[in-house]
């Protein structure tokens, strides 16, 4: 059997290209993500700072949410503190040499212009003289910083500011900035030459004030004794640190601790891989069985013969096993390659758009090139076995008397299951009319693919019927050869479908996974513009402004009302039928006082004046309102960003959730759970009659005090905020690209063995009496049909879901769809379609019709 089975696919070489093509396709897909995957659990840049730490001790980085029996967890989004308590307990741990509190805050340099000196892609780091021991730090010159007003700098602080030992540098910190004595000088000696976050060590005492939590520390660092090893250190201080919030980490895992930012890429790209993992999977599966399904439907005479005389079902069955082995085993192999460079082009993507840091390296480990071979493997088997079951449940007889001719209908299990999904879908897509929660939402948006999918199962029929309705216009304007085409595309519905229905789900895909992306981010940008009434909105070069700012703006003269804003991201959760569900939003803290002379969020219930009645009070968006099932005056759970959990009363609730986030918060409340210890932006109002031009101008004075502060008119969202819904856009939307791309290189592998299994009927029109040119015209007139079919199918279908996403979002049922977006995903996919149709019957056009006449299928 297995000698039949390589001799098939050697005499059947064209055949087979189609299923080799949409599975090596398919592998380059599966090691991509497979790679962002593994990236997010590996630990991106190497341990620098804490390189001399045998073992580090951070706040732990999820929390959980138990009712009744069953428990949910999620991850924090950013850094977490440890109690400062835990120090002593650690270093009594046998094996423990020293156990040091390390603190993180933002530092910057300051130049003699006031400008802040910033390096290549570094962001420099505040810190404790007693830090210093835990990483490869070797002294240059002077001593420690021992007393306030003293600091050690990193040799390239030092050169990038121009100073040595004895002499001043100003720094920018969590407070006004100020004068420093430089009484050191250390030189980084470790891994990677260039420190990716350069430290200034402040005194113990300087470092505890800058940090604002004197009962929290960043991490624990532990120098081992010698001859201890570091994991059964760690094993020591998780026993006796048991019971409490921490996790500790050893090797590689330390940098996560070390650099925040490269464990939110982690993060993110871990997101990424599971947003679109499954997606990516259905798609390769749909696209490599119906390349299967076409290659054994045209060699459905040679199978019915097989049949006739007296080829057993099994035998169909384990030859059609081994030629999907034998085809999709090298395919998968060889897709794995390329499939490693297709990760690093998304990594250098996602790093220009600053969704992973520039310095981010990706993990190559063999685990997605074995997955993506497995995949491969078991899909074309899954594939193969469905094909071959519908081979052999045909009687001998009858599959030779069908083989000439397209079976009429479609099969029972078939039409039942796409009208199944189709109905699933369609009512997914409604879910945002009755209900305003975020579960609607996401319902739609998945309702919109299952669409896509039913119609791709059921587009022979639909395929029928769209023909019907161009039959007449088609005849009407393009006569004797339009007739010809609708002919054509009504007697072999199936074959025309197997071409369309590829070209469906592209733009049905990119549709549904471009336009909510879109609404999102246009209704956010308009709700945002529509909702800042202040007069002035600031923001900062250093990172953020600290909170004092806030306090002398309001001070100055001609000021009516000012608010420091600081941006976070957040979790709530609630019982949903015995079980937690927890629930991601992004929020805003907010200084209360006078915030509706700053803010409009279109309160519907309630009074945003209210959340200065504590650090227990909260605003929620409609939306978020709606998930969570409360209302003024009700208790939410929410989950702060270092894991912290509050029962919040509800003051208001607001609709402009898009723009501002769905969570407001008092800043007090926020800013104490904010690793940052900054302010995102600060709103400012004039009091009536103000002079503008002299409070410009004394707004331009703070920013001495406070360097990197930027003063941007008539308010607006902070550039930084700006970069980071950008970046959200585009990351989502970068993937999708590797996506649509292997859909573009399944149309193209359909439609190019749909057009060159039809060589014989060209020979066969030329012999009696059509010319090449006319052929060629009645194949540019059905390319036309499929073109528009797809393209009208491809439109309407995710039309539904797209319509009732933004009604939920912003309550208008009109989606944002970029006219340039949209025309340049049609426009591509049909110029493929046509290429990929007549560029295959030109060359099938130069065989001699004699010749082509008495070929194979």
């Amino acid at each position: 059997m297995f000698r039949l089975v390589l001799k098939t696919v050697k005499e059947r070489k064209s055949g087979f290209v189609g299923a080799f093509v949409a599975l090596f396709g398919a592998s380059v897909l599966i090691t991509a993500f497979g790679v962002i995957l593994q990236s997010g659990i590996g630990s991106g840049v190497p341990v620098q700072r804490y390189g001399a730490a045998a073992v580090v001790v951070a706040g732990k980085q999820e929390f959980s949410v138990t009712e009744g029996r069953n428990t949910k967890t999620r991850s924090l989004p950013g850094p977490v503190g440890v109690a400062r308590s835990l120090v002593g307990t650690t270093a009594s741990v046998p094996g423990v040499r020293r156990a040091v509190a390390d603190l993180r805050f933002p530092t910057e340099l300051v130049g003699r212009d006031g400008e802040i000196l910033k390096g290549d892609d570094q962001r420099t780091l505040g810190t404790t003289w007693a830090g210093s021991v835990l990483g490869p730090f070797a002294r240059v010159g002077g001593r420690g910083a021992e007393r306030p007003g003293e600091v050690v700098l990193e040799k390239s602080l030092a050169d990038r500011a121009g100073v040595a030992t004895g002499g001043t540098v100003r720094l920018a910190t969590t407070r006004a900035a100020a004068e420093f004595k430089v009484v050191g000088v250390v030189a980084y000696q470790g891994p990677g030459g260039t420190l990716r976050s350069p430290p200034v060590f402040f005194s113990d005492a300087q470092a505890r004030e800058l940090y604002g939590r004197d009962d929290q520390v960043s991490a624990i660092g532990v120098l081992a004794a010698k001859g201890t090893d570091p994991g059964e250190l760690a094993d020591r201080i998780g026993k006796k640190l048991g019971g409490t919030p921490v996790d500790i980490y050893t090797g590689d895992g330390r940098s996560g601790v070390e650099n925040p930012d490269v464990a939110a890429a982690r993060g993110r790209l871990k997101e990424l891989a599971g947003s679109l993992g499954g997606t990516v999977i259905l798609i390769t599966m749909l696209v490599v069985s119906s390349t299967l399904a076409l290659g054994v439907h045209q060699r459905r005479r040679e199978l019915a013969l097989l049949r006739a005389v007296g080829a057993t079902p099994r035998q169909i069955h384990k030859m059609i096993a081994g030629e999907a082995l034998v085809i999709s085993l090298p395919a998968s192999v060889l897709g794995c390659l390329p499939g490693v460079p297709a990760a690093e082009v998304l990594r250098g993507a996602l790093s220009l758009i600053g969704v992973v840091p520039g310095d981010f390296a990706f993990s190559y480990g063999p685990v997605p090139m074995l997955a993506a071979v497995a995949i491969g493997v078991l899909t074309a088997q899954v594939a193969g076995f469905a094909v071959a079951r519908k081979v052999v449940s045909i009687r001998p007889v009858e599959a030779l008397s069908r083989s000439g001719t397209e079976e009429p209908t479609l099969g029972r299990a078939r039409v039942a299951f796409g009208v199944l999904l189709l109905v699933l879908g369609l009512a997914a897509s409604l879910l945002p009319l009755f209900f305003g929660s975020i579960f609607a939402v996401a319902g739609a948006g998945s309702g919109g693919l299952v669409m896509v999918i039913a119609i791709l199962m059921l587009a022979p029929p639909v395929v029928g019927r769209a023909t019907r309705l161009l039959a007449r216009p088609f005849q009407r304007r393009f006569g004797t050869l339009g007739q010809l085409a609708v002919a054509n595309t009504r007697a072999n519905a199936r074959r025309l479908a197997a071409g369309i229905g590829p070209l469906i789900l592209a733009i049905g895909f990119a549709s549904v996974q471009l336009f909510i992306p879109t609404t999102t981010s246009e209704a956010a940008e308009e709700q945002a513009a529509a909702g800042v009434i202040a007069d002035y909105t600031l923001s900062s070069d250093a990172g953020g402004v600290p909170p004092a700012a806030t306090e002398d703006i309001r001070r100055l003269p001609g000021v009516e009302a000012a608010a420091g804003t600081v941006r976070i991201k957040l979790f709530a959760s609630r019982k949903l039928l015995d079980s937690p569900e927890i629930f991601d939003y992004d929020a805003q803290g907010v200084t209360p006082r006078k915030l509706d002379r700053l803010l409009d969020l279109q309160v519907d219930k309630g009074d945003l004046a209210a959340l200065g009645q504590g650090p227990d009070t909260v605003a929620l968006s409609d939306g978020a309102a709606s998930t969570l099932g409360a209302g003024v005056g009700d208790r939410v759970r929410l989950h702060l960003p270092d894991g912290a959990r509050q029962e919040a009363r509800v003051v208001a609730v607001y609709r402009r959730g898009l723009g501002f986030g769905d969570v407001t918060l008092p800043h007090e409340a926020v800013i104490a759970h904010s690793s940052a210890r900054l302010d995102d932006s600060v709103l400012v109002r004039l009091a009536p009659g103000a002079d503008k031009q002299q409070v410009a101008g004394e707004l331009a004075e703070t920013s001495r005090k406070y360097p990197g502060l930027k003063v941007m008119d008539e308010g607006g969202l902070p550039v930084a905020e700006q970069r980071t819904a950008s970046a959200g856009l585009f990351g989502s939307a970068l993937p999708l690209v590797l996506v649509f791309g292997y859909i573009a290189v399944a149309v193209a592998n359909t439609l190019v063995m749909t057009t060159l299994g039809r060589t014989r009927e060209f020979a066969l029109l030329w012999l009696v009496g059509a010319t090449p040119e006319q052929v060629m015209r009645m194949m540019r007139t059905e390319t036309l049909m499929v073109i528009l079919i797809a393209v009208v199918a491809g439109t309407v279908v995710p039309l539904l879901p797209l319509m009732t996403v933004s009604l939920g979002l912003t309550s208008s049922p009109v989606p944002y769809i970029p006219p340039l977006l949209y025309l340049a995903v049609v426009a591509a996919t049909s110029a493929l379609a046509a290429a990929a149709v007549l560029l295959p019957t030109r060359m099938a056009l130069r065989t001699r019709p004699v010749d082509a006449i008495g070929m194979r299928e």
